[in-house]
């Protein structure tokens, strides 16, 4: 589990790259505007439970976490060899994190900041497949579709992300903001508020302070919009 430094860094990171898209219509940008780490709300995060760990996976964790520390200091080459060991050690990519399919996540945000799309979307794709309920590979696919001004892709995954993970409030926001860029008002405000409803429901307002305030305002300014 991450601590909170790194969640709230990680939200951040979020809010500028959203902002950024939807300013842009979600499209015509390159590789390097892609600076957002996943993210999970853990709103039961307090719930002690107990997990069994394999063998394989005890022996995996030591480079998931190593590859972890290179994202974190940007040297996503070294970590993308890292994540390999850890899967051709822990072909379920749990390596110890208590996730299946974690460590492809991962690695496709490596090869994503690396500009590496199709490898990207490859491990993504492995790590969706092996656990439908972790919704860090949505979201980072989603970004990268995104980001290629695919949106007719990128909705489909985010629509998959909320089917799955019904509680994680950055599915919402992701695709309110999608639906507002290509003129669907009447659906991007109910996600908006549907994300505003989730964050004040798992008393994430604080952490989500800057981000709820932008979604604020893009409701009123599609709210003028249709009535207009």
């Amino acid at each position: 589990m991450q601590n909170l430094k790194k969640l709230i860094m990680k939200i951040n990171l979020l809010i500028t790259l959203l902002f950024f898209l939807f300013a842009t219509n979600l499209c015509g940008q390159t590789k390097d505007t892609i600076q957002v780490k996943q993210i999970t709300y853990e709103p039961n995060s307090d719930k002690k439970e107990i997990v069994r760990v394999s063998e394989q996976q005890i022996k995996a964790k030591p480079f998931y976490d190593q590859g972890y520390s290179f994202v974190d200091n940007h040297e996503f080459d070294k970590a993308i060899e890292s994540y390999k060991k850890a899967i051709q050690i822990d072909s379920t990519g749990n390596c110890g994190t208590g996730t299946d399919g974690v460590a492809f996540g991962e690695l496709g945000y490596a090869y994503t900041r690396l500009g590496d799309f199709q490898n990207a979307i490859t491990y993504l794709d492995k790590a969706i497949q092996l656990n439908k309920f972790a919704p860090d590979p949505y979201q980072t696919k989603s970004v990268l579709l995104m980001q290629q001004g695919k949106n007719d892709l990128a909705l489909p995954v985010l629509d998959s992300l909320i089917q799955y993970v019904p509680t994680y409030a950055m599915g919402y926001v992701q695709r309110g903001f999608l639906y507002n860029s290509t003129g669907k008002y009447e659906l991007a405000l109910q996600d908006l508020k549907k994300y505003l409803e989730l964050i004040k429901k798992q008393n994430q307002e604080q952490n989500s302070a800057a981000l709820a305030e932008d979604v604020k305002k893009q409701i009123s300014e599609i709210e003028a919009k249709i009535k207009n």
